[in-house]
């Protein structure tokens, strides 16, 4: 398998040459989730300078796979490169309507570092919380859930200092568990999830996934 840096950008993002705006933005949102400065989930695979290079190859991606130009530029360059073929592009310009431009927004590696910080510097909640899952056996997504709007935090507010999608967030707490990424994924999601609820991040991932792998043993045999 070709390292991330030396990938194409719909290889990098994991997504088809026919992907949708929508479909780039996605990818974009669970890449960055994955791969972010703070990230549970990758933190010992790279250095700091490994993880910014990395970051911002998704954020080029990004750039160029939401601008119908530099779209069509790029997947010219892959064809002559032998990367793609003619018919493997299925990409639609009338996609880049004014309606379509409203819904992306601008992205760069400065911002993402900066959110980084930002979240550091942020006071966690105070009354000494941790333990508040300390009674429970099985950590469910109800109760997830219950803590989270306990402590008044939207959904909206976790992915802006997360980056976990919120359609992820939602399957945790709804235990759409057949929607969810794999486990060493789901874990760095629930650690960095708790960290922002102010629980004990190791007994939530664990108990959550607990539930997840009995759920999956029971009805994907």
């Amino acid at each position: 398998m070709k390292r991330l840096t030396d990938q194409n950008y719909y290889q990098l993002l994991e997504i088809s040459p026919k992907a949708s705006f929508e479909e780039v933005r996605s990818a974009y949102n669970q890449a960055v989730s994955v791969y972010s400065i703070d990230s549970v989930a990758t933190y010992s695979l790279f250095t700091q300078k490994e993880r910014e290079q990395i970051l911002s190859r998704f954020v080029d991606a990004y750039k160029t796979l939401t601008n119908s130009q530099l779209r069509r530029e790029y997947d010219h360059s892959l064809v002559e490169k032998g990367e793609l073929t003619a018919q493997e592009i299925g990409f639609s310009s009338l996609e880049d309507s004014d309606t379509t431009k409203d819904k992306l927004r601008e992205v760069s590696i400065d911002s993402l570092i900066q959110k980084v910080e930002e979240t550091e510097n942020e006071a966690q909640p105070s009354g000494g919380n941790l333990d508040l899952l300390e009674n429970l056996t099985s950590i469910s997504g109800k109760s997830i859930k219950m803590i989270r709007m306990a402590r008044e935090i939207s959904l909206e507010q976790i992915y802006r200092k997360t980056n976990i999608p919120k359609k992820t967030l939602e399957d945790i707490e709804e235990e759409h568990f057949e929607e969810l990424p794999a486990i060493v994924y789901l874990k760095g999601f629930l650690r960095t999830y708790a960290k922002i609820l102010n629980v004990n991040q190791g007994q939530m991932a664990d108990g959550y996934v607990q539930r997840y792998l009995e759920w999956k043993n029971t009805y994907q045999k």
